[in-house]
């Protein structure tokens, strides 16, 4: 069996990658920013490994707990995003 921990952090990964891909879909005629990209992974891995540490995963199969990670990787990087636009201007 895979370690829940390991597979809740990929699938908030895989969220938060989703929405800088989303991002860059939307944006004008602007480039893909690996500065982004690479920001997003970093707030993903805490935000992952948070996750999987304060959910009880023991009673959770394999899909809630990717579907869960997915939606918490794409909200958190959302708000992360949200919030740096407030702040710069």
């Amino acid at each position: 069996m895979t370690d829940p921990v390991l597979v809740t952090t990929l699938a908030v990964i895989c969220g938060a990658v989703l929405n800088t891909v989303r991002g860059y879909v939307n944006a004008d005629g602007e480039t893909y920013s690996m500065r982004k990209f690479l920001g997003a992974i970093i707030v993903a891995v805490f935000a992952g490994v948070a996750v999987a540490q304060t959910m009880s995963l023991a009673t959770l199969g394999m899909t809630e707990m990717i579907l869960i990670g997915l939606t918490v990787g794409f909200s958190i990087d959302y708000a992360v995003s949200k919030a740096k636009k407030e702040l710069s201007g």
